[in-house]
Formats: structure tokens, sequence, C-alpha cells
């Protein structure tokens, strides 16, 4: 093989890569809101004023949910980037987005709770649960788009 065919090899090869990055984004969102979700049902059952039953189902059902939240992340990941593809500017947009989801729910769930509004922790779960849901697919798929762009250049 000549120098020129191994850097069309070599190029087909990262195009491929990044193609295969490209269509799927680094953690699905159903995962991300699945953890929203599960919060979201911990602060409920958690909360003053909820009956003994519901606290005990509730808290069954949200154990066998987080169970096969786990389990489908792990059968249904069809693959995984390497952790070198990983820019920082993926890592501090994925941060970024993380702690303001904790932070809207934190924020909501003090302010809730002052007003004394019946199951304010609840309600700011949900409300990091809905951001989490609803921001979730543009940063999963804005950081594959920066590491797809990171394999195509070859660094």
């Amino acid at each position: 093989m000549n120098p020129e065919e191994a850097a069309q090899s070599l190029a087909t090869i990262r195009q491929t890569q990044a193609k295969a990055l490209r269509s799927e984004p680094w953690f699905p969102h159903w995962y991300t809101t699945g953890v929203g979700v599960f919060v979201t049902g911990g602060q409920f059952v958690t909360e003053p004023g909820t009956p003994i039953p519901v606290m005990i189902g509730g808290g069954l059902v949200l154990l066998a949910g987080l169970a096969i939240l786990a389990f489908l992340m792990v059968r249904r990941r069809r693959m995984a980037a390497h952790r070198s593809l990983m820019t920082g500017s993926g890592s501090v947009a994925f941060a970024v987005w993380l702690v303001g989801s904790i932070a809207l729910d934190i924020a909501l769930t003090f302010w809730l709770t002052f007003a004394e509004v019946p199951y304010g922790r609840t309600y700011g779960a949900l409300a990091m649960t809905v951001f989490m849901a609803a921001t979730g697919p543009f940063v999963a798929r804005w950081i594959s788009d920066r590491m797809a762009r990171r394999v195509e250049s070859g660094r």
C-alpha cells in the first residue's frame, strides 16, 4: 500500500467513525430523564404527609424502576466513545448542564418549601426532570458532534 492509499484508507476510517459517533447521542436522553423521574419519585415518597403504604410501595416501585433503567442502559448501548474523544468543552458543557439541572431543582425546592407549598420538593424535582428531558437530547447530540469532529480532524 502506498502513502496515498494509506491516507485514503485512514480518511475513510475516520469518516466511518465520525458517522457512527453522530448516529447515537453521547448519552441517551431517556436515561437522564429516567434518573430525573427516579429523583422526583424519591422526593414524592419521602415528603412529609405521604402515607406509609405509598412510601413503601412507591419506594419499591422506584427501586425496581432504577434497576430496569440501569439494565436498559447496559443492554441498549450499542457503542461507547472512548474517553480520549471527550473534549474539554464537552466535559464543561455536560457539567454545566448537570449542575444547572440540579440547581434548578434546589432553587425551586427551597422557594416552594419556604412558601409552604405542599410537596414542594417533588415539584422542584419535577422541574429538573422536565428540564433534563427537554434539553438533554440537544446536549448529548452537541457532545457527540464535538467528538465526531475530533475524529475527523485526526486529533
